[in-house]
């Protein structure tokens, strides 16, 4: 392999491009971008590169033959990070960040020194168990580098972020391990030193890759070995939920040394995601709801203290409203260029009970918008509805419009009232929609599906809350303005079992447990913020489609 350096202070990386694939070699796939001619072999100027980022202890040889077929038809550049393969050891390990700002800082050399143009045909990054922490890192924080990422067999399960936890998984690991993955492996460790890669171990496990992921733009293909013991398919397919654009594939009979040795589908899937192909599956909202519980959630007993705590949460902030005063006025003021957020909260609950949420849209430069009236909000769905547009009336809408920001209940009455202004069938006729200059909504925990647990209350207002609810079900049956909903929902929700997706809208998970809680979460205030910026340029473009963050649909 051609190799040269890339340093930064002592800091190394040393690059081995692959020499193109020989006839002999059956490549993995065409990675020819779509537009190119059918059939046709790619040149200088319209070849994609691949990026191997390897795992803790390897090096660029340990991918293997992968490199070689991926080579067929692209550019392979695989990496040896700073203290592994032919890279000198630093002065101290890398945290994860570190390791992807020096690959940063590499790729825009690559990218000016090259001539690539970095649209349409960035570099495609794969990153390889702690490699994929690094990739995913290289993305959020860097992502005009990056259209394209592959994730295979990423690190670390949160709930085994330990050493011990570590060590017995890769002890199980070996079972299955291909022999000669397991000497080209072993080989690497040994290169490295033993206390050199029990030193990288540290920020491996300091990591924490799930709120890293949530900020990932680039399209993502998660792949993992079927038998792999160190990735646990619920963590895998967790991070398939946390990263908003991504698929998720399996390769069958294959454990965590997928990459070491070809075999099976890995490159075909690696070279699909670079022509954009879509290969693996988008995961189900169930699936990801399991999963992100059994990853993030904790253990039986964890999450029984989830949902306690959550209800303490409620019954601390309900107390709260009977002595909430007047809306702060700092809430008036805010930039101008963006829009007004109007509060819409959920059944039982008072405008005070997203304090903390309206603190931290205002503290991004948003005004808040209290409606008065609205009591506790125990009116049926339509009532409320149509009071709030009523009361938005009076006050013309600002120069950048409105978005409603709601929760549970919050979000049926904001679905309700979009959909009577695309009708034109609400209080105020065809005008409406001029008039109240709603762009869309923002919704947190909404019972889009109802929630069987509804029949558990005698209360009315609790009980239209079931799935056979005539208001529920129609509005579960009109889509007409799905696109313009963002529904944001966590972890773990013990009011909304059948959770909070909604079809054709865009769904996004945070890493935040509970109903209630979920309205104080910082990672669900960041994903707010996104989704109303979201709503307001998709409203100043009509032509492109709202980003699916999270996937969107089923």
């Amino acid at each position: 392999m051609p190799a040269r350096a890339f340093s930064r202070g002592d800091r190394t990386i040393v690059v081995h491009e692959t020499p193109r694939a020989t006839a002999g070699r059956p490549p993995a796939a065409s990675v020819v971008p779509r537009g190119a001619e059918p059939g046709t072999a790619p040149g200088a100027d319209d070849e994609r590169v691949f990026v191997l980022v390897h795992g803790l202890g390897m090096a660029a040889e340990y991918w293997g033959d992968l490199a070689e077929r991926l080579s067929s038809n692209a550019r392979v550049l695989a990496l040896d990070l700073p203290g592994f393969g032919d890279a000198p050891e630093p002065s101290r390990p890398l945290t994860i960040p570190e390791s992807a700002d020096l690959i940063a800082e590499l790729l825009t050399e690559l990218l000016e020194q090259d001539g690539l143009d970095t649209v349409g045909r960035a570099p495609v990054l794969v990153g390889h168990s702690s490699g994929a922490q690094v990739v995913a890192d290289l993305a959020a924080r860097h992502p005009q580098l990056v259209d394209r990422i592959v994730l295979v067999d990423p690190s670390v399960n949160p709930r085994e972020r330990t050493l011990a936890r570590q060590t017995a998984r890769l002890l199980q690991d070996i079972a299955v391990v291909d022999p000669i993955a397991l000497a080209r492996g072993a080989r690497a460790y040994a290169e490295a030193g033993p206390s050199w890669v029990l030193a990288n171990l540290r920020p491996m496990l300091e990591h924490r890759m799930e709120l890293v992921l949530p900020h990932v733009r680039a399209e993502v293909l998660v792949i993992r070995g079927e038998d792999d013991r160190v990735v646990p398919r619920a963590w895998a397919q967790a991070v398939a939920s946390l990263a908003p654009r991504a698929r998720y594939a399996e390769v069958p009979g294959r454990g965590h040394e997928v990459v070491a040795r070809h075999a099976g589908p890995l490159g075909p899937l690696i070279a699909a995601h670079a022509r954009g192909d879509s290969p693996g599956r988008v995961l189900a909202p169930h699936e990801r709801r399991l999963a992100l519980s059994r990853s993030l959630g904790g253990s039986t007993t964890a999450r029984i203290g989830w949902v306690l705590r959550d209800y303490g949460y409620g019954i601390r902030w309900r107390l709260a409203q009977l002595v909430a005063g007047d809306p702060p006025a700092r809430w008036r003021d805010g930039d101008p260029d963006l829009p007004d957020v109007v509060l819409v909260p959920g059944v039982h609950e008072h405008w005070s009970f997203l304090t903390r949420l309206a603190d931290a849209l205002n503290g991004a430069g948003h005004r808040i918008t209290v409606v008065r009236g609205l009591g506790m909000n125990r009116r049926p769905v339509p009532d409320t509805s149509r009071r709030l547009q009523r009361a938005l009336a009076r006050v013309p809408a600002p120069p950048a419009g409105r978005v409603i920001v709601a929760h549970s209940k919050g979000g049926l009455i904001a679905k309700h009232l979009l959909t009577d202004l695309e009708r034109g069938t609400g209080p105020l006729g065809a005008e409406g929609a001029t008039r109240l200059d709603v762009r869309g909504s923002v919704t947190l925990a909404a019972p889009y599906s109802g929630s069987a647990r509804a029949r558990w209350f005698l209360d009315p207002s609790m009980r239209a809350f079931l799935p056979t609810d005539a208001t529920i079900v129609e509005l579960q049956r009109d889509a007409t303005v799905n696109a313009r909903i963002v529904s944001i929902f966590g972890t773990l929700d013990a009011h909304v079992t059948e959770g909070s997706a909604l079809a054709g809208a865009t769904n996004v998970i945070v890493p935040a447990a509970g109903h209630f809680r979920l309205t104080g979460s910082p990672a669900a205030h960041r994903a707010v913020i996104d989704a109303v910026a979201d709503l307001a340029r998709h409203t100043q473009t009509q032509g492109e489609a709202l980003p699916q963050a999270v996937h969107g649909d089923p």
